[in-house]
């Protein structure tokens, strides 16, 4: 059997380790990382707890999420000791994704040039918010200030309205999923070549893509794009429309005249849809109220699942509005039983998401939770590095590693 890749995790948040995460469902063996003195931020700022109760900082649900299938272990990488055991493992390990600023891996001596001189077939992914070079370099980032650095705010919100942000703060997720296939690539590349490969990610160049439309639009027609709620340059109908029940919603997406027709009979063919001006993707578009506010009475008098199902069955786009509850008790989900109930020390059990590629014949499966913080640091400086008990004894003693956040 071939030995899973071994990934070391410098990363904090949500992009980062999110990236590392779908690596570690891949089969991947990631190795997290924290500082004793600088925990994840996910897992909570401040959140100690008492000496006698709950480890509060061991319950946050998104660090939970998104550090599964990982082993953990803090190190202190500013005190010299722990640099030498970083590069230990580093030497030991075939990729390393960090989110670090540039400046901070230059600092502590663990940028890409220190690091290929202690393992020069390593894969270094780096995900800095604008890129390790250029003017904004060493600016501070999180998804939602990539967000709006790549156009995506200044294209959301209502018609008239102010810019928005999607409130996802997209930007990680998306700078993950590029992260996970960029660390791939990577491996791929150093096969091919024999020797170690630097990724250079950035979040705002990542996004760019999701703003393709606005940027085109820009660049072949000199018209700048504002925002339009939920409606679309061209197709109506195209939005959220009230449904029976406290704050129910459909959407409700037209993308061609054949679908409309779809959608007439589906209405029953009142005498408003056949207006004239309806017939076309154009005439709908240019009376786009009186449209909205036919297809809003109808829709109002429906519940929205059921809408949902009964378009769906016609041959027209629909998607019910679900709600968080809703959501968790969905029976599609349930079906390709996609959320998972997991058990965490301090944490109980919980449902988690599950896994997005579904493998087979061979599923992927959650080995363990996320660990707890610096859980296996005598796993991996003894079997990794082969330290002795005596050797992490006195590691811990002077602070270097620790399985406590070592706050002030």
């Amino acid at each position: 059997m071939t030995k899973p890749l071994r990934i070391v995790d410098l990363t904090n948040g949500w992009a980062g380790p999110m990236a590392t995460c779908l690596l570690g469902d891949f089969g991947a063996e990631v190795i997290k990382v924290e500082s004793p003195s600088h925990m994840d931020w996910w897992r909570g700022a401040g959140l100690q707890g008492s000496d006698d109760g709950p480890k509060l900082y061991e319950q946050s649900p998104t660090f939970n999420t998104v550090n599964r299938n990982k082993i953990g272990i803090a190190l202190e990488l500013t005190h010299p000791r722990g640099r030498e055991l970083f590069k230990e493992l580093i030497r030991a390990s075939d990729i390393l994704v960090a989110n670090y600023p540039p400046r901070i891996l230059l600092k502590l001596g663990i940028d890409f040039a220190a690091l290929s001189a202690v393992n020069p077939r390593l894969v270094m992914v780096t995900l800095p918010a604008f890129g390790n070079t250029g003017p904004e370099s060493e600016y501070v980032g999180f998804g939602c200030t990539t967000e709006a650095m790549a156009g995506i705010t200044g294209v959301t919100g209502y018609e008239g309205g102010p810019p928005q942000m999607l409130s996802n703060a997209i930007g990680d997720p998306v700078s993950a999923l590029n992260a996970c296939f960029a660390s791939l690539v990577g491996v791929f590349e150093q096969e091919r070549r024999g020797e170690g490969v630097s990724v250079d990610l950035s979040h705002v160049e990542g996004l760019l893509p999701l703003n393709a439309e606005a940027l085109l639009d820009y660049t072949v027609n000199g018209r700048v794009q504002e925002p339009v709620g939920n409606r679309h340059p061209t197709l109506a109908p195209h939005g959220c429309y009230p449904c029976a029940g406290d704050d129910e919603w459909v959407m409700i997406t037209i993308a061609s005249d054949a679908e409309w027709q779809k959608f007439c009979h589906v209405l029953g063919n009142p005498a408003w849809s056949r207006n004239e001006s309806f017939a076309t993707a154009a005439g709908r578009k240019a009376v786009e109220d009186e449209l909205d506010a036919h297809i809003a009475a109808w829709t109002k008098n429906h519940e929205h699942t059921a809408l949902m199902e009964q378009l769906q069955q016609a041959g027209v786009t629909a998607g019910a509005v679900l709600s968080g509850p809703q959501v968790m008790s969905d029976a599609q989900l349930a079906a390709r039983e996609f959320l998972l109930a997991i058990d965490r020390a301090e944490a109980g059990t919980h449902l988690y998401p599950g896994f997005v590629p579904k493998f087979h014949p061979t599923p992927s499966e959650v080995r363990t939770p996320a660990p707890c913080f610096g859980q296996h640091n005598a796993d991996v400086f003894g079997r990794i590095l082969g330290l002795s008990a005596e050797d992490i004894q006195q590691l811990e003693s002077e602070r270097i590693i620790s399985q406590t956040p070592l706050l002030p």
